[in-house]
């Protein structure tokens, strides 16, 4: 049996407590469906709103985090979309307890077995950070099935920054103190709502981080992408390289829409109307 995500049973029901807490209050706000469907990898949970006969719209959350980094921006989307949020197997979320390997094609049967079961030939994909780089993939090994996609910090485009990991990795030593030192460098220019930063704190104690390395595309493999593709990260991101990435998405495929904004870091946030805006001039009639 593989090893768990989670450092022990008690570590995981505290994930599991906040995030039901995050649903609770999110859901007394915004109307929204949840339910677990089978896929051919793992038990997939799913946060849905807006009309189920509406255009879908699949979101992708980064590493060590779950659909609940959704919430603040389900609300613009939903008026013009089924939004469906899904929880990574293999991350601190309501999913299986199932980590994907990278380097196979885990992630597209994944992804590819979800949309099945969902019975959606296709979607528009919004994903961030390594949520970003599995909807990348999907797109590039089955582009029918993607409409448009909106990348947020995404991997998958250069190298990661291993001054990260030079800094990050002595901080895990250091307690909560250290905790919290990292998640003021992931999320750099912004303030941290604090039942996000529970949220962050809880993953930090009890969560086994993802050690795989995320690999880096070829020309060949994104040059199969003519689908409408926007890119938002941040020019002070601690992770990821994103003026390489950005210069690197522009000579590939000069169709995409590319923002990288200054004094922000890998957590890139408040950008709902940005995305709404793209995803809706590639509508269509």
């Amino acid at each position: 049996m593989a090893q768990s995500v989670f450092k022990s049973e008690r570590g995981r029901q505290a994930i599991v407590a906040c995030t039901e807490r995050a649903l609770s209050k999110a859901g007394s706000q915004v109307p929204f469906r949840r339910r677990i469907v089978e896929t051919a990898i793992a038990k997939t949970h799913l946060i849905e709103a807006g009309p189920q006969d509406g255009p879908p719209l699949l979101l992708l959350h980064g590493t060590a985090s779950n659909s609940a980094t959704w919430f603040a921006d389900i609300p613009v989307w939903e008026c013009h979309y089924r939004v469906i949020a899904a929880d990574i197997p293999g991350e601190p979320g309501l999913s299986e307890d199932r980590r994907l390997t990278l380097a196979s094609e885990e992630t597209v049967l994944w992804l590819g077995s979800l949309l099945d079961a969902l019975g959606l030939p296709s979607v528009r994909i919004v994903g961030m950070s390594l949520g970003g780089w599995i909807g990348l993939r999907f797109a590039t090994r089955r582009p029918e099935r993607v409409q448009a996609l909106s990348l947020i910090s995404a991997s998958g485009f250069a190298r990661p920054k291993m001054s990260f990991l030079v800094v990050a990795l002595p901080l895990t030593l250091l307690g909560d103190w250290g905790l919290k030192r990292i998640n003021r460098i992931v999320c750099r220019g912004i303030e941290i709502h604090p039942d996000v930063e529970e949220f962050m704190n809880l993953a930090g104690r009890h969560f086994r981080p993802l050690l795989e390395p995320v690999p880096v595309l070829g020309d060949e493999e994104l040059a199969r992408l003519t689908m409408p593709i926007q890119f938002l990260a941040g020019k002070e991101d601690a992770l990821l390289p994103a003026e390489a990435s950005a210069r690197r998405l522009k000579r590939l495929l000069p169709h995409a829409e590319v923002h990288v904004f200054p004094d922000c870091g890998h957590a890139v946030i408040g950008k709902a109307d940005e995305i709404l805006r793209f995803q809706m001039r590639y509508r269509p009639a």
